[in-house]
């Protein structure tokens, strides 16, 4: 699947962020908040408690924001939207903020290397 991802969208021609923050990806640039960020839609229950706190049990039911695939745009969303994005969608990724993301002395995220699956 993933060595056709260049096939499928042999031209580049942007990337769309659908995270409700800015992203960064050195050697790239800054790519602006979205408006109406893609998210998954979740359903929650109590399922018992500990301590007196409420333990859930969350189920997905959809994914909002996402649009259709359009040639030569890759969509990124954040990790948990990414995990719930159909195995057909080559077109979506998500930012790797893994021991490769870029960080401050707080060790906050500035800015990502690399893009995932």
């Amino acid at each position: 699947m993933y060595s056709e991802v260049n096939k499928m969208y042999s031209e580049f021609k942007k990337f769309v962020n659908l995270i409700g923050h800015d992203i960064t990806i050195s050697g790239y640039g800054t790519l602006t908040r979205a408006e109406n960020p893609c998210r998954v839609i979740t359903k929650q229950r109590v399922i018992g408690k500990v301590a007196d706190i409420p333990i859930v049990e969350t189920q997905f039911e959809s994914i909002e924001n996402l649009p259709e695939p359009e040639n030569g745009v890759y969509y990124i969303v954040n990790r948990i939207s990414m995990d719930f994005i159909p195995f057909d969608r080559e077109d979506v990724l998500c930012v790797d903020t893994g021991p490769s993301a870029v960080r401050d002395e707080d060790g906050q995220v500035v800015a990502v290397t690399q893009l995932s699956f």
